[in-house]
């Protein structure tokens, strides 16, 4: 708390800042929520300020809305993920911070050159052939300025805002800290785990404001399609680059917006929609890293045969696990393997204590047979997703980011081709990746291999238990060994599941100890174990009396040490 209390006042500023904003726009309840916010002098002040009439008749979505519009870059950013994630904050509040818009002005003319001098340690006409001081495009962070190699290349130079950095610190280290504290005090909010969100959000403004991380994500997706050279990645110089400048080849043509202007070009329509969603599922099914914001804005048509691809800041990965769990999600669904899909789900969203499987089941029951029991070219992805994330958001689940992240790339691709007048059939196009996530997974040979590597992590396991019990025994003896448990478990999941791993390492080890026939011997038996049968089964014994008691050896050991330290 003491932490929590110290960040809080070392930015006084903004938090008073904030704290007006949110009084302004009816949110000051919300602000006092707890007393370590609230009695931070400038919030206790404002917290019962009068709202005007046109705040209390706005909707708590649009109030939400106004507040981070007014209080800059970084809220608006937090607004944006939170719209792109209706599990945690549902589908009205999301709609509506989809919303927000993050307009910042450029800088002066002047800074952004100051800033690339500062950087590069050069001057920019040392560096470049020619540097337009007035930047042409402004983003949340950042602003762009054309300028020309020494050579007469054309480029694109990306330059951080003046002090963006600073202040998205200044703002993430507030949040981290009122998202620590509600999560403490506040079980309804608890359940959406604000800290993980932060934290989410924060890696994704550290990567904003450090420009190296885009120049990488550049380099990468240029050797992934170095074999297609239809798709076209801005050419990034990594030598006129640093944390704060970026500078990539210039991209000229046309934005992909209405009918006529595609067809100008020369491309069929249907052709570019088609293309330009083979290519995000390349990304994501081949590559497992994709670019994680395709709208239309981001795509530029130099002629009739390319597709250029723009903004690289944004960058979705899909890990072996995440991959290993998208393939058991899409299985279960086409093989209406509820049980399959239930459990994915649960590992995926680890949900909070109390959710009822049964109404969980029941539902993704009633999802299936009404979004998905249709054939591939009925599919509707808006409906699916949309009422997916709805169950979640209604029984308390949560997804990952990353997880939220590739599904809003898939939903975006379905309504990528509505500005030039046609649709994408994205699970038409799915279909070749399903098949081969079916073929992969019931490959015998992988099927091999994982149940190779299983056999072999179990048998690591079970022979070294033997060594690990005797140097735990070995502690007790010269009374070296202690157990600290710091747990928040209010209904004993984690004391059932540390009773059942004791149970079944304790049998596993009495049975090793004994085939062993490890000294000392009491005639045909090893003592240590029999010892350590001995543990499994008392402590099996206890977790079956805990489905009537609801309390395990954990939790009683937890109270008798409170009643001893009182």
């Amino acid at each position: 708390m003491g932490d929590i209390a110290g960040t809080l006042v070392k930015h006084r500023k903004r938090l008073s800042e904030i704290a007006s904003v949110l009084a302004h726009h009816g949110l000051a309840t919300w602000a006092a929520r707890g007393s370590a916010i609230a009695g931070v002098g400038p919030v206790e002040s404002l917290v019962h300020r009068l709202v005007t009439s046109e705040e209390i008749e706005a909707s708590e979505g649009e109030r939400l809305r106004g507040a981070l519009t007014e209080l800059g870059t970084t809220f608006i950013k937090f607004g944006q993920m939170l719209s792109l994630r209706p599990d945690v904050v549902g589908e009205d509040m999301a709609t509506e911070l989809s919303r927000l818009q993050a307009t910042v002005a450029p800088d002066p003319p002047g800074v952004g050159q100051s800033t690339v001098e500062a950087q590069l340690a050069k001057s920019v006409s040392e560096l470049f052939g020619s540097f337009d001081p007035s930047p042409f495009a402004s983003g949340s962070v950042a602003q762009v300025h054309r300028a020309t190699l020494v050579d007469g290349t054309a480029v694109a130079v990306k330059v951080l805002h003046d002090g963006a950095d600073v202040k998205v610190r200044e703002d993430i280290e507030l949040l981290k800290a009122i998202a620590t504290y509600v999560e403490e005090e506040d079980e309804e909010v608890a359940r959406v785990r604000p800290t993980i969100l932060v934290a989410e959000f924060a890696a994704m403004m550290d990567a904003a404001i450090d420009l190296r991380q885009e120049l990488h994500h550049l380099q990468r997706f240029q050797s992934n399609f170095a074999d297609e050279p239809d798709v076209v990645i801005p050419t990034p110089y990594p030598e006129l680059s640093g944390q704060k400048v970026l500078t990539m080849a210039m991209i000229t043509g046309q934005v992909f917006t209405d009918r006529a202007s595609v067809e100008a070009t020369g491309w069929d329509v249907e052709a570019l929609v088609r293309r330009a969603a083979g290519v995000y599922l390349e990304m994501i099914f081949r590559d497992g890293l994709y670019h994680a914001d395709p709208h239309p804005g981001n795509f530029l048509l130099p002629d009739g045969t390319h597709i250029a691809i723009l903004d690289f800041g944004d960058v979705g990965r899909l890990t072996n696990r995440r991959r290993r769990q998208l393939e058991t999600m899409v299985i279960a669904i086409g093989t209406r393997d509820v049980d399959s899909l239930i459990d994915v789900v649960l590992e995926l969203t680890t949900p909070p204590p109390g959710v009822d499987l049964a109404e969980l089941r029941a539902s993704i029951e009633t999802w299936l047979s009404r979004y998905l029991l249709v054939s591939v070219s009925d599919l509707d992805v808006h409906a699916i997703m949309t009422s997916g994330m709805e169950l979640l958001h209604r029984h308390k689940l949560v997804l990952p980011a990353d997880m939220a992240m590739l599904f809003r790339v898939v939903l975006r691709l379905q309504g990528l081709g509505r500005g030039v007048g046609t649709e994408v059939h994205v699970p038409e196009l799915l279909q070749p990746y399903v098949n081969q996530m079916m073929a992969e997974r019931f490959d015998p040979k992988r099927v091999a291999r994982r149940s190779s590597r299983s056999f072999r992590s179990w048998d690591r396991f079970v022979a070294g238990l033997p060594d690990q019990l005797q140097a735990v025994l070995d502690q007790a003896r010269t009374g070296n060994v202690g157990l600290d448990f710091r747990l928040h478990d209010a209904d004993h999941a984690i004391d059932r599941l540390v009773d059942g791993l004791v149970a079944a390492a304790s049998v596993m080890a009495g049975g090793q100890l004994m085939s062993r026939r490890t000294s000392p011997m009491l005639g045909p038996f090893s003592v240590p174990g029999l010892v350590a049968a001995s543990v499994g089964v008392l402590t099996w014994r206890r977790l079956v009396s805990q489905r009537k008691t609801k309390q395990s050896w954990v939790t009683r050991a937890r109270k008798i040490g409170g009643v001893a330290r009182h």
